[in-house]
């Protein structure tokens, strides 16, 4: 037992700092081929390492995460409040203290004041990145914090993977806005965390929490969409 917590807690550390270590360096390094090289790399690590751990060193049979528990309406419902909190956050505060102008000069370099660019860039984070966090955080991390703590209950699985989600988002907010909105948002996207790990180890489908996510996101792309293109 005490080999399989070992390698569990391998297996988190070499996943669980890529995208803050992924982020950071496009901020820094000052290099735009070389920053995409190294996105599309912490990309493909995402996503091989988790199977060939899962399937080569752990030797498990190829699962497709099938929604045999059911779990859609529980997902829906989440994803529908938390993209409801989400414009509301934005109507009632937001719309009052954040400064348009400067996130978009800072995010329109990245041509997101283009509708079409801002489209593909909604339906890439919907569709495949959504996905990849639920592969990554929900699936791997989470099952792997289940090895970790044991016969301990669903808790502290929950609250682990929830932390490591949360800290590459805080990065991601700390390069955009300003340190209460970064203390708001972070605590959003813990409760986040801690639902969509929730919803991963009660209905057992990363598609479930996707479709959560998913919502979610359109929620939040609805508020982009309205600073970039308003």
């Amino acid at each position: 037992m005490e080999e399989q917590r070992r390698r569990a807690w391998i297996a988190i550390l070499l996943i669980a700092p890529i995208p803050s270590l992924n982020l950071l360096f496009s901020q820094f390094s000052g290099d735009g081929a070389l920053a995409q090289a190294v996105f599309v790399l912490s990309k493909v690590w995402l996503l091989v390492l988790p199977l060939w751990w899962y399937l080569k060193l752990e030797g498990n049979p190829i699962s497709w995460s099938l929604p045999n528990q059911g779990g859609w309406g529980v997902a829906a419902a989440l994803g529908l409040g938390m993209g409801g909190v989400i414009l509301a956050a934005w109507f009632i505060i937001g719309v009052r203290v954040i400064d348009v102008e400067e996130i978009r000069a800072t995010w329109g370099i990245f041509g997101m004041t283009d509708w079409r660019i801002l489209l593909m860039a909604c339906l890439y984070w919907i569709f495949l990145n959504s996905v990849l966090e639920e592969f990554v955080f929900r699936w791997f991390i989470t099952t792997r914090s289940e090895t970790v703590f044991g016969d301990s209950g669903m808790a502290k699985p929950i609250l682990l993977s929830a932390t490591v989600f949360t800290i590459h988002h805080i990065v991601v907010l700390a390069f955009s806005v300003v340190w209460w909105v970064v203390v708001l948002g972070t605590t959003a996207i813990f409760v986040s965390g801690l639902l969509f790990s929730w919803l991963y180890l009660r209905y057992r489908s990363v598609w479930v929490v996707w479709l959560c996510h998913a919502i979610a996101d359109v929620g939040l792309f609805i508020v982009i969409a309205i600073i970039m293109l308003g």
